[in-house]
């Protein structure tokens, strides 16, 4: 027989255990014991089942080498990220590609995670080479069969007190988790990838009759009274201020929500606040446009979930580089977008509906722009504390402002393209809402489940050619009598339609700011946080 050290045998358990013992310190922080028993009851099982199977060391460190794998991998998820792989993982690994798998690994973070990988296995393969091919148990094996299986069963027992707690700590036992991961939010992500996530219903629109190209950006937490258009003291959109006889600045945008989640797919569906509904999304402005006849094409460098979630599958879809986006904790800068953009408008020939959701101004405020582009000067790099700091401070101000300023830039950079046409072009922006700023507001950032002005004052304008204004002077002489008054994030919908020149039984003369006929809606309660909660404003 093999002579074989206890203390080896001891080092090269601890190796196997070792992904699971990190496991089990993150979720007993997180969740607390009951969660934490859960979790060491499934391992537990799962080890019992492998060592029932094996019957010696050798041969467990060698069926439980795939497993160990994938736990050190889950470990470090969690390590990272402070929680098990979920929405945010599904929809990175849904809408990357097998090259920008391929490119991830040639990034730092990439390589580190790969060398971190490489090393823990060859310590996993160095642990199985030692470990001896005798027996786990020597003699009867009862008290494996049957100790093993008591042990993770009183433990389930124990964690069962609790059903929510009990599921996530079985949710953090790596093999478990993933089966969870794969069947639930994976598969629903690739589903939202391809367009059956939602079964949607035809609005019956009719064809256009003629080629025109209208394009739609959707912002991110742009405040309006940090615009110059608007009357800020800084020059924070000084271009688009320089082609303000080409714009229609709607002086009065409010946001109905804010919170991205809920105010985007308002923006796309014409869902009013009080009928908002995400399980009665049917379709969306893109699905509208498609019907008829428009090629469209929906560019994100964004959380892409949510246009996903409200049913967008468009004929050429664009997603951040989900992978690098993930490692750098951080989205890139908006022109990444330009590109794309570029190729789509000009495929002249067809009519062409172009959406594109940037990050814009979110937090933090000083990734939103490249380095040296700081008209409003720079200072050291802004942590979260700095946001919710209670303190006034210039720096968010200057960041901030910074970060409306490359807005402005890359707003025209998307109309100097579209100025280029020779047919009828529209550029719509709006944001999908405002931002409170400490030292502007005496509170920060958007999401509060209050009213706070800053958070629902928006900007939003329209841009559009000369060959529009010869062809639709009625929709821009609406449009200039209703910018005073005040318009809605479920106006965009039916506007957006009315601009096209898409004719459906659904259409809304009334709701659409590019009619003469927009009734403006100033009873309905605004969305306040991601609880839905519905506000009227002065609340």
């Amino acid at each position: 027989m093999q002579r074989f050290r206890t203390p080896t045998l001891l080092a090269a358990c601890a190796v196997i255990v070792l992904p699971y013992c990190v496991l089990g310190a993150c979720v007993a922080r997180a969740k607390g014991i009951l969660c934490l028993t859960a979790f060491l009851a499934s391992v537990a099982l799962l080890l019992w089942l492998f060592a029932l199977v094996a019957r010696t060391w050798r041969r467990l460190f060698v069926l439980h080498g795939a497993l160990w794998l994938l736990a050190v991998v889950f470990a470090s998820y969690v390590l990272m990220y402070g929680s098990t792989p979920g929405e945010l993982l599904a929809y990175v690994l849904a809408t990357s590609s097998w090259a920008e798998f391929v490119g991830f690994f040639r990034i730092w973070q990439g390589k580190q995670l790969l060398i971190g990988l490489v090393v823990l296995l060859a310590i996993y393969v160095a642990a199985t080479a030692v470990v001896p091919r005798t027996p786990i148990v020597q003699g009867h094996i009862g008290p494996l069969r049957w100790g093993g299986l008591a042990t993770a069963v009183i433990l389930g027992a124990i964690a069962a007190q609790s059903p929510t707690l009990f599921v996530q700590g079985l949710s953090a036992n790596p093999l478990i988790g993933t089966l969870m991961f794969a069947t639930g939010p994976l598969h629903s992500a690739l589903a939202a990838v391809h367009g059956t996530a939602i079964a949607k219903v035809r609005y019956g629109a009719d064809a256009i009759p003629a080629e025109e190209v209208h394009v739609l950006v959707i912002g991110e937490s742009a405040r309006r009274d940090s615009w110059s258009a608007y009357g800020y003291s800084r020059k924070t959109t000084p271009r688009l201020d320089a082609m303000r006889d080409e714009l229609i600045m709607f002086k009065n945008a409010v946001a109905d929500a804010n919170v991205t989640i809920c105010a985007v797919p308002i923006l796309l569906t014409g869902m009013s606040p009080n009928r908002f509904d995400m399980k009665a999304v049917r379709g969306n402005l893109v699905d509208l446009a498609g019907e008829a006849g428009y090629t469209t094409s929906w560019l994100m460098n964004q959380d892409p979930h949510i246009s996903l979630l409200t049913g967008v599958h468009a004929d050429h879809m664009v997603y951040p580089p989900s992978l690098r986006t993930l490692a750098a904790s951080r989205l890139p800068l908006d022109e990444i977008l330009l590109p794309e953009f570029r190729r789509q408008i000009t495929q002249a020939g067809r009519a062409r509906f172009i959406g594109l959701h940037v990050i814009g101004s979110h937090w933090a405020y000083d990734t939103r722009y490249p380095p040296g582009f700081e008209p409003f000067g720079s200072g050291v790099p802004l942590t979260y504390e700095d946001a919710i700091s209670g303190k006034p401070d210039q720096h968010v101000v200057d960041a901030y402002d910074n970060s409306v300023a490359y807005s402005d830039w890359f707003l025209s950079q998307l109309i100097d393209e579209a100025r280029k046409l020779g047919v009828p072009a529209t550029v719509t922006y709006i944001s999908d809402h405002g931002e409170d700023i400490y030292a502007l507001d005496g509170r920060s950032g958007h999401g509060a489940p209050v009213y706070s002005q800053h958070q629902y004052d928006i900007p939003a304008f329209v841009w559009v050619n000369t060959a529009y204004r010869q062809a639709h002077p009625d929709k821009v002489a609406a449009m200039s009598q209703n910018a005073m008054k005040e318009i809605r994030s479920h106006n965009v919908f039916y506007s957006l339609a009315d601009l096209m020149g898409i004719r459906w039984p659904g259409a809304k003369p009334e709701d659409s700011f590019a009619s003469a006929t927009f009734r403006p809606d100033l009873n309905t309660p605004l969305i306040a946080g991601t609880g839905g909660t519905l506000v009227d404003r002065g609340e």
